[in-house]
């Protein structure tokens, strides 16, 4: 079966974060296997949902 097109866009965010503070983020993401990008994008998620849940 074809995958149908994703039509979602995305946005490149420059974020400036000190090396030391994204260094270790980092080695404790590694440590669940989880992807800087990845949990930033979930916590995203988790901030819209929680807004959408207190506006009902």
């Amino acid at each position: 079966m074809a995958r149908e097109k994703d039509t979602t866009e995305y946005k490149s965010v420059t974020m400036r974060i000190p090396q030391s503070l994204y260094d270790d983020y980092k080695k404790v993401l590694e440590k669940k296997g989880a992807i800087v990008t990845y949990d930033i994008r979930n916590y995203m998620r988790a901030v819209v949902a929680k807004d959408k849940e207190n506006e009902d």
